[in-house]
């Protein structure tokens, strides 16, 4: 089917023969058609492509220009071929980046005829030409199957990203220089066909890399002997089956997921089963570790000769200095055809520039799972992602990490990836057994294979899900991460603030992980008062602008790191948020935590005596919580923690936490695992208390909305590449995510005054200044702030004109704001009087 491909994909820019499109560019000097007045162009030329194709397919195949064989065609036989040709042609004219079709347009609003020329007759001399050129050979067979037809729609979305990659590349003039010399399209081919080659070999697409066979841990780390966990020797010996397969890999914290994960990866690329990998992470922090962490391991995956590209992808991926990005040098800008009309040229520069979209060309790619979840919504290019992980092994971490909306997006998505051959492999450290049931029915929805109990509660686990494959497989736990966490009670924050300090008292390291920023900044302030040394005090949140918070994160690691040293580690306080958990290799000798699901509380004792150090005493997790009550009302955890009830508004959760870890009295990891969790997540609605249940039913549904949502702003992979115009989702003004939060946030840049009243950035003399000074903020925070004051807004401007990061972001003039107040040292405050619970949901 290649040759075919190719021949429609040579059609993609029909709409350009258009006298309304041609008209716009009217260069002195040069002898082109006359343009005529009257056509205005106003829609697309892609779009005028489809139109184009819809008025003149039937005369072009009867009168040979489309080289159609002599076939007698009846009236159902012509309705199935009408059928699949626009099915087959729709990734072609949808090449800017979504589906297109002509509706209810008229060809003579756009296409004109004069004396001189028709533009119809123009195009039908091009498709003859390039038909013969090509010498298209019509798989007639195929095209009047309905059944060829519903298989090609699933593929369609890859298609459809091939087909834009292609007109990039094309459309680069670093290789495609433009030429006003008329030439025969005979003569053209063999110097186009020549220069596609150079963009292929510049651009990393002329070949993939080769894959290797894995050879054990030894090979990874410089012959050196090492030996693998049981998880990591149950990836080294497992069969790998033939087609699409899933693996989810539970197990706990330092029993070498990553490491497993990489193990199934390499085995999976030399056996076929891909090209290449992107691994997904929650955040853009655990990304940037995640990058760090593999460094050169993703070349051991290939031939020396391969040269893998490797890219880190998520919305502040410049301020990883480790990350070097590879940019398409710039070009002369080409002149717009109309404000919504990019050309091809500077789209083509901006996705160059862009890696949150070229990480999943690349072939290995680092980054957030939204960049691959924005494959499934209507945004502009999303075939481009798709078409990226269509050959690549799926890894997403922390898989438990993600709430209800989300969950329903990874589902479908490994469901498509399933119906394109890819593989996926999940890592969780506590997963639900009804999660991890829903996961592995996604991935056989894809194989078309209907749903299966899973029976296995054993924890550690490997689950292997493929076509005719499904194995449950425990395993064991080496004895150095089997742990055992006590778990102490305390009911004020006075009794935690008491925690701390016999904490620092007895020399001892201590975190405490607060559930807003808020408690967290108000605990803080009370322990600088009582800590001997109020330097060895550190507070970490998400409210800090981005270079405070990146030189907090490194003062962390020093202090709390793997290497750091004992007297680096004495009497050390950290207060922080969830940020803590989830992104920094770090440990303390002492925990105290908020009241948190027990997922989160198994995270955060995580980071309780994580790396091996000398004699410490046996490790406690203090947990600040309500006063237990078997009969709460519905009061019983905002009496407590009025911060924690707004974040975690189904109280239930925490009540059904707090019931287990005092029924276990510790956190037994991996023995009790399981029992733990489904102690919270598994069928126990009849032991939750009558006074929550309201609050139980109020955010299950919300969960409901959450699952209407992500169902509703998905795209129906299964209907194709097409245009659905009775439920168009491809609306401009649609405002969709790939997380569904409470309100929308927005990025405020701090501002300072210079000694000649001008504005500079708070990070002004930085690299990526503009960025360094940005903090994200709820909407309703942000609109605390102050407003930048009007004479202040011409200055601004020209800020905004010099820095392009500062578009779409909100300024705020600290020093002008007599309400709120930012330092180094707290991050954003409020004014006490302002209400600012819950946000300790913001991403890390």
């Amino acid at each position: 089917m290649r040759q075919f491909f190719v021949f429609l994909l040579g059609l993609h820019d029909l709409g350009k023969f258009s006298r309304a499109f041609q008209g716009v560019a009217r260069p002195e000097g040069v002898e082109l058609v006359p343009p005529i007045e009257r056509l205005a162009y106003t829609t697309r030329h892609d779009r005028l492509g489809a139109l184009l194709w819809q008025s003149c397919w039937i005369e072009w195949l009867q009168d040979g220009t489309l080289r159609w064989p002599d076939r007698d065609l009846d009236r159902k036989t012509r309705r199935e071929l009408s059928e699949t040709l626009r099915v087959v042609l729709a990734p072609m004219f949808g090449h800017h980046g979504q589906p297109v079709e002509a509706g209810r347009l008229e060809p003579t609003e756009f296409f004109g005829h004069d004396d001189s020329a028709s533009d119809s007759e123009a195009a039908r001399r091009f498709v003859a030409d390039w038909a013969g050129l090509i010498e298209i050979d019509w798989p007639f067979d195929k095209l009047v199957s309905q059944g060829w037809r519903e298989a090609f729609l699933t593929v369609s979305w890859t298609v459809a990203g091939w087909a834009t990659l292609s007109d990039w590349l094309g459309s680069n003039r670093d290789h495609f220089t433009y030429c006003q010399n008329p030439m025969p399209l005979a003569d053209y081919w063999p110097i186009a066909l020549e220069r596609a080659e150079q963009a292929l070999q510049e651009s990393g697409f002329a070949q993939p890399p080769e894959p290797v066979a894995y050879t054990g841990l030894a090979s990874w780390f410089g012959g050196q002997p090492v030996t693998p966990t049981p998880l990591q020797r149950e990836a080294e010996t497992l069969p790998i089956g033939d087609g699409p397969q899933l693996f989810i890999l539970e197990d706990v914290t330092g029993a070498g997921k990553t490491e497993a994960a990489c193990i199934l990866t390499q085995r999976l690329l030399s056996a076929g089963h891909g090209e290449g990998l992107y691994f997904a992470l929650p955040t853009m922090a655990t990304s940037n570790a995640m990058y760090e962490r593999l460094g050169n391991l993703h070349q051991r995956f290939y031939a020396a000769a391969s040269r893998p590209s490797f890219v880190l992808a998520h919305g502040a991926r410049e301020l990883n200095d480790t990350f070097v990005k590879a940019v398409a040098a710039e070009q002369p800008e080409d002149r717009d055809y109309a404000a919504d009309d990019m050309t091809a040229t500077t789209r083509c520069n901006r996705w160059l520039a862009d890696s949150r979209k070229k990480s999943l060309l690349a072939d290995v790619g680092v980054g957030t799972i939204d960049q691959a979840l924005m494959g499934l919504l209507p945004f502009r290019h999303q075939s481009l992602r798709l078409y990226g992980l269509v050959r690549k092994v799926l890894i997403v971490d922390e898989v438990h990490a993600y709430d209800h909306y989300m969950q329903i997006l990874l589902n479908q998505l490994l469901a498509h990836h399933a119906r394109q051959g890819g593989s996926a492999i999940l890592l969780t450290a506590t997963l639900p057994h009804d999660m991890r049931e829903a996961l592995a029915a996604a991935w056989r929805e894809g194989l078309g294979q209907a749903p299966a109990s899973m029976q296995e509660k054993a924890f550690p686990l490997l689950t292997q899900v493929g076509h005719d494959l499904e194995r449950e497989v425990p395993l064991a736990t080496r004895p150095e991460v089997s742990r055992d966490v006590g778990i102490d009670w305390l009911t004020t924050e006075e009794q935690a603030l008491d925690t701390v300090m016999a904490a620092v008292e007895a020399g001892e390291c201590v975190a405490w992980v607060r559930n807003t920023v808020d408690d967290a900044i108000r605990a803080y302030e009370q322990l600088r008062l009582r800590h001997p040394d109020p330097g060895r005090c550190l507070l970490f949140h998400s409210r800090f602008a981005m270079t405070d918070r990146q030189r907090i994160e490194s003062d962390v690691i020093e202090r709390l790191g793997k290497s750091s040293s004992p007297d680096q580690r004495r009497g050390q306080v950290l207060i922080s948020t969830q940020v803590f958990q989830e992104s920094l290799d770090c440990d303390v000798d002492q925990m105290v935590s908020d009241l948190a699901p027990i997922d989160l509380l198994v995270q955060r004792a995580g980071r309780l005596q994580r790396h091996v150090r000398g004699s410490r005493r046996e490790p406690v997790l203090a947990v600040l919580a309500p006063e237990w009550s078997e009969s709460p009302d519905a009061q019983w955890l905002k009496r407590a923690l009025p911060g924690t009830q707004a974040v975690y508004r189904d109280t239930s959760l925490l009540w059904l936490t707090q019931r287990v870890l005092r029924e276990f009295g510790a956190i037994r990891m991996p023995d009790e695992a399981r029992l733990l969790i489904e102690g919270v997540y598994g069928r126990v609605a009849d032991l939750v208390p009558d006074g929550l249940q309201e609050a139980r039913w109020e955010q299950r549904g919300m969960q409901g909305v959450a699952v209407s949502m992500a169902n509703f702003n998905a795209l129906s992979l299964e209907q194709g590449y097409l245009r659905h115009p009775e439920a168009d989702q491809w609306q401009e003004e649609l405002e969709i995510g790939t997380r569904l939060v409470d309100e929308p946030t927005l990025n405020v840049v701090l501002l300072e005054r210079t000694v000649d009243d001008q504005l500079t950035l708070w990070a002004e003399g930085e690299r990526h200044a503009a960025m360094l000074s940005q903090v994200k903020l709820r909407q309703s925070q942000a609109e605390k702030l102050a407003g930048l004051p009007a004479d202040y807004q011409p200055r601004w401007e020209a800020l905004q004109e010099r820095y392009k990061a500062l578009r779409f972001t909100r300024p705020w003039l600290v020093e002008a704001d007599t309400d709120c107040a930012y330092d180094a040292q707290w991050g954003v405050r409020f004014s006490p009087n302002t209400d600012n619970q819950g946000d300790g949901c913001e991403s890390a």
